[in-house]
């Protein structure tokens, strides 16, 4: 999936190069940047060595699953190209060894619900969603740390990104971190990855989408409790319609949700039937 010819040429500018890195990820080695080259906008990740041994090893974990799947053309990978860092010559003060990961940058997918009465392309972009996911399940992964931003629009489809944290569906690791505001309930209990904590996580993707409104909670304590214990789900009467795939993907016992893409894809076709 080579897509660029301009990393060791000196004559092409790297137009609005800009570090976005979160200052604690900063501290620890991570380095992530945009920039633009002939109007397209791309993003460029690499991890120092010799920082911060865990996120190295997620940084890497995730080149390998590039590489793993380098020979084939998944259809929710965005372009990518796995770099030599030594060989970038605009002048930018980048490491001189190690190597980094580019790609492509794009919108997020779910983006602001214009027209809410719309239930049938609201539909229609979830099943463009679960199409992306579904893909990854079915070649044997879970992508253990899905959050909203991880969904990117590209050429009317969704592709996912930073595989840091995902693994082999049988390989599924307890150790492995995610972010509370996404994490299934059995998860504060230590309990592995699955399949169905990704669905967990897109529920909850989809409530605060589909609400317009985002999840509060002051520490992984208090998200522990608003997962476990309190979570409501509540939708504009426009949107009654998905309560019960929110429901199904955001059961607390893992046994009574949702346990595939294919089960979420016929809960969501199941709308079409109810409001006839």
């Amino acid at each position: 999936m080579i897509f660029t010819t301009w990393i060791s040429d000196s004559n092409i500018q790297w137009d609005g190069l800009t570090l976005t890195t979160k200052s604690e990820s900063y501290a620890f080695g991570r380095r992530l940047y945009t920039f633009q080259v002939a109007q397209q906008q791309y993003w460029l990740k690499f991890h120092l060595a010799n920082t911060h041994a865990v996120l190295e090893q997620a940084f890497q974990r995730e080149l390998d699953f590039y590489q793993q799947h380098a020979q084939t053309e998944q259809t929710f990978l965005l372009a990518h190209q796995i770099i030599q860092l030594r060989d970038i010559t605009n002048g930018m003060d980048f490491p001189e060894c190690g190597v980094g990961l580019l790609s492509l940058d794009t919108n997020q997918f779910f983006d602001t619900i214009v027209n809410v009465a719309n239930t049938e392309a609201i539909q229609l972009k979830i099943l463009i969603a679960l199409d992306a996911l579904g893909s990854m399940h079915q070649l044997g992964w879970i992508h253990g740390d899905l959050k909203v931003e991880h969904f990117r629009l590209y050429e009317n489809s969704c592709k996912l990104i930073d595989f840091e944290q995902s693994c082999k569906l049988e390989h599924s690791i307890q150790s492995l971190t995610a972010t509370p505001r996404y994490m299934a309930p059995e998860l504060f209990h230590g309990q592995p990855k699955t399949a169905q904590t990704d669905l967990y996580a897109f529920g909850i993707i989809l409530y605060e989408w589909l609400s317009q409104k985002r999840l509060c909670a002051k520490n992984y304590h208090d998200w522990a409790v608003l997962h476990c214990q309190e979570l409501e789900i509540q939708l504009p009467n426009e949107l009654q319609c998905f309560l019960p795939l929110l429901n199904g993907l955001l059961q607390k016992h893992k046994e009574r949700r949702l346990n595939s893409v294919v089960e979420v894809k016929h809960c969501l076709n199941m709308i079409n039937l109810l409001q006839k």
